[in-house]
């Protein structure tokens, strides 16, 4: 199945903020700088968001791997960032 036809930046997008934990601010930082969430806030949050991601898109992701690691700009510093990484992820 090509799921990257039925899913959408919105639906990503949902279900990243839907899961957001308390006080972070959709349109803030996630991560990094004066972020809110530490090292272990990020975990948790990453952990709770791959869980309802493959409940809503049947599929399993590792959103914390050396790939997004390895990357200029970390794809957990904010909403906008996180939709485009896990969009592509859905992609392949």
């Amino acid at each position: 199945m090509d799921t990257s036809s039925i899913v959408s930046a919105d639906s990503v997008r949902e279900v990243i903020v839907e899961t957001l934990p308390p006080g972070i601010d959709q349109q803030g930082r996630i991560f990094g700088g004066d972020a809110p969430l530490d090292s272990l806030g990020l975990v948790n949050f990453l952990a709770d968001l791959e869980y309802k991601l493959a409940e809503r898109f049947g599929r399993d992701l590792v959103l914390a791997s050396e790939r997004a690691m390895s990357r200029k700009n970390s794809p957990f510093r904010d909403v906008a960032a996180l939709t485009d990484y896990v969009v592509e992820l859905l992609g392949e």
